[in-house]
């Protein structure tokens, strides 16, 4: 009976569910702990050998900079020659000298807080100058001992030795450093002398007791051949000052620093040093591998914990969906359908994924919309920069460039009568000077459609309207097929553009002035139109505003060149941009332009210099009539270029000019700058919780998104995604301290859709877990 219980055990789904939960939970304990011990270990070592190196490095440069005001403080000695012939004045029995250069000895000594003494020997009459006895035999020297062992020595005489000096009170109880150096510094053969200097031992023992190291460490300064200077070890482990670092072979340091792993005193430890470039000391740090991997142990019980609790979950597991308790676990659960406590749990987490992916899905659609806009803003201006260099003359007329004006609906033929208009708005930087942005550009559209509707519709010509300047309209009409012989406007052209003037000073506060040019026969005339009203239209000052001039009214006499109208606009659109070496450029061009046509006509150039003046002027205010530039304009005045009598001071008057203009207009826009980034901060400060994307911002700022980012950056020195991070992580570290709140209401409050986007961009920010931060702010704060 026991034998088929077994049996039918071994068969049943609980042994079964049994073997596959624990093979599973073994697994992954197996994976789990191999990883957490890997992981920790390479973490552990990483940590161990960047404090060492760390601990290292903070004792050299403590060295170094001891070494260095010894050295500076010795360099009264090696820099005196008179060091060098001491015993010329000894021999000479020369009293005052000695006297002089033993002074001069303790003067050295005294002004190094490091220096302990300094004796000189001279090998030739084996005598010795000390700071502490003065000059004197070897043979009654104190330290007679080790200045006999350095001579005895044929090694290097550079050798650095820590020990205590002999019958001197002072230094009993402390060790010194001593270093030799030679008199004179280079030498060949015997030297004349050597130069003892003793330095305190203390300040480098002080330096090593002050680092907070483990108590197994061993830290040990060395020489070049491994002699100790100082140390800090456990009692049992310290070696003697001059001795060779026991169970140690400094010979396997290969590099100026690094780190190994070999064995110290019999045990398996991790060794790093660091070699100084300046005295070639040796800086070592001694830990052995057992108190560096003293954690690891820890795991080593957990993943036996884990095994453990693998095979309860198994039995737990394999009970649960035996055949045994799954039928009336399924009929429980069919009674309980009705309350499915799960759904609630997950709908709130549920419904803000519903919200980010609705913000997503806006976002796209405004970034769909914004392309669809800007491939139509695109296609608008690409229109008008074609037909703006058509009517300059920039456009060369082509098959290509009659298909382009088929594209854009103008059916223009190549031959046939056409006229160019310009209408200009007189005083127009006045007139909307105090209009919005918007608002201006919602006016100046209804005037072109006021003025197509009247051209195109109503009196039934072909042709198109650009516009060229913010205050200048240009019209090309086509009149008719054949060309006409003369070049007289006819008079229903005539009426027409006396109806239009008065039709268009129905305006309020507002008059216009209309350029127009003579009859040409060809397409490829536009320019030359368009020059003859840019010439006529000019006449303004003469014929003043509110009025039609024609160019065949106002035709230069022959042999008068015209005024060089393309140079103007060039030197115009430099000036807007901010060129100023195209300014200079241009200026040139204009310049040369008067000299070659207008060499012996002085009132022609002073006019037409007077003429560039006042367009200059005008476009002063076109570029920003509110940006305060009355107080530059008022110091220049057109009566000084009359007054002028060579053609480069009127060159030079139009530098300064623009000069002035451009730094108060980069001062200007600086400023503008500074308090668009000033704004931005600010409401990224009172708007925390909401979108602060960097499209969103723009919508808000009515700036582009790439312009925003540059002009931020430039003035905070940080991007704005940056700047968005630093302040939601600094409101979080203030919430988490009210314990009141939960982590994923200060998430809400903060701007972060979920606590896993919350959590890791703090832990990238501070190292830390909101809870672990809260937790540690609990520890601080009690």
């Amino acid at each position: 009976m026991k034998e088929k219980k077994e049996k039918r055990f071994l068969k049943s789904s609980l042994f079964e569910y049994f073997n596959y939960f624990l093979a599973l939970s073994l697994l992954v304990a197996a994976i789990s702990g191999g990883a957490l011990y890997y992981s920790s270990s390479t973490l552990l070592w990483r940590d161990a050998i960047q404090n060492s190196s760390n601990t290292l490095n903070l004792i050299k440069n403590g060295q170094e900079i001891v070494l260095a005001e010894v050295d500076k403080a010795m360099e009264a000695v090696f820099l005196d020659s008179s060091f060098l012939h001491f015993m010329d004045y000894y021999e000479q029995a020369d009293i005052y000298m000695q006297l002089q250069l033993r002074q001069r000895l303790e003067n050295v000594v005294l002004s190094s807080d490091y220096i302990h003494s300094v004796s000189i020997y001279y090998t030739s009459s084996q005598m010795i100058l000390s700071s502490l006895q003065g000059a004197l035999p070897l043979s009654s020297f104190q330290d007679r001992d080790f200045i006999r062992s350095m001579v005895e020595r044929t090694s290097n005489k550079s050798t650095v030795r820590t020990r205590f000096l002999p019958e001197i009170s002072s230094a009993k109880e402390e060790s010194v450093i001593s270093i030799v150096k030679t008199l004179p510094v280079i030498q060949t053969g015997t030297p004349s002398a050597y130069v003892v200097i003793n330095i305190k031992g203390n300040y480098l023992a002080q330096i090593m007791q002050s680092l907070s190291t483990n108590p197994d460490v061993q830290l040990v300064v060395t020489d070049q051949e491994g002699h100790i200077l100082s140390q800090k070890a456990p009692e049992e482990e310290t070696s003697d000052f001059g001795d060779f670092v026991s169970g140690l072979d400094i010979s396997q340091f290969s590099e100026t620093s690094g780190s190994l792993f070999t064995k110290v005193h019999g045990v398996d430890s991790l060794v790093c040093y660091v070699t100084s470039g300046t005295s070639g000391w040796v800086y070592t740090y001694m830990i052995p591998k057992s108190v560096v991997t003293h954690s690891l142990h820890l795991w080593s019980r957990l993943t036996v914990a884990i095994c453990l609790m693998a095979v309860v979950l198994s039995l737990i597991g394999s009970l649960l969906l035996s055949r045994r308790i799954v039928n009336p676990m399924h009929r429980l659960l069919n009674m309980m359908r009705g309350i499915d406590q799960k759904s609630y749990d997950s709908k709130s987490e549920h419904a803000k994924e519903i919200v980010q992916i609705e913000r997503s899905v806006s976002r796209l659609m405004d970034q769909n919309r914004d392309l669809t806009t800007l491939l139509m803003d695109y296609e608008i201006q690409s229109r008008n920069k074609f037909l703006q260099r058509l009517v300059c003359g920039d456009e060369q007329i082509s098959p290509h460039t009659m298909e382009r004006l088929t594209y854009y609906g103008l059916s223009l033929p190549e031959t046939g009568s056409f006229v160019v208009l310009i209408v200009s708005m007189d005083e127009y930087s006045k007139f909307t000077q105090n209009m919005h942005e918007s608002e201006r550009n919602t006016w100046l559209l209804q005037l072109s459609e006021r003025l197509q509707e009247e051209a195109f519709s109503k009196m039934g010509y072909q042709g198109y309207l650009v516009e060229a300047e913010p205050n200048e309209m240009v019209m090309v009409l086509y009149l008719a097929e054949e060309p006409i012989d003369s070049e007289m406007l006819p008079e229903s052209l005539r009426s027409w553009l006396r109806q239009l003037l008065t039709l268009l000073g129905q305006v309020p506060t507002m008059t216009f002035t209309i350029g127009v040019s003579t009859l040409h026969t060809s397409i490829e005339e536009l320019s030359e139109c368009y020059q003859e009203a840019g010439s006529a239209l000019r006449q303004k000052l003469v014929y003043g505003g509110n009025t039609v001039i024609y160019y065949e009214a106002v035709r230069p006499e022959a042999g008068i060149v015209m005024y060089p109208l393309g140079l103007e606009k060039q030197i115009l659109t430099h000036f807007k941009t901010g060129n100023r070496e195209g300014l200079i450029s241009g200026l040139q061009e204009f310049e040369a332009h008067l000299i070659a046509h207008h060499a012996r006509q002085i009132e022609v150039v002073r006019h037409y210099f007077l003429q560039l003046f006042s367009s200059s002027l005008r476009c002063v205010y076109e570029i920003d009539a509110n940006l305060g530039f009355q107080p530059v304009i008022q110091q220049l005045r057109h009566t000084d270029l009359l007054e002028m009598e060579t053609m480069q001071s009127m060159v030079s008057y139009m530098q300064v000019l623009y000069e002035l203009v451009l730094d108060q207009l980069e001062q200007k826009r600086s400023m503008k700058n500074q308090e668009l980034a000033v704004a931005i901060t600010a409401y990224i400060d009172t708007h925390l919780a909401d979108d602060l994307t960097i499209e969103r911002l723009s919508e808000i700022f009515a700036i582009s998104t790439s312009h925003m980012r540059k002009i931020y950056k430039d003035e905070t020195g940080m991007t704005i995604k940056d700047r968005v991070s630093e302040r939601r992580i600094a409101a979080a570290r203030m919430l988490l301290g009210d314990q009141r709140l939960k982590i994923q209401e200060i998430a809400d409050q903060v701007g972060y859709l979920t606590v896993q986007s919350f959590t890791k961009a703090f832990k990238m920010e501070t190292g830390r877990t909101p809870g672990e931060y809260r937790a540690e702010l609990l520890r601080v704060h009690g």
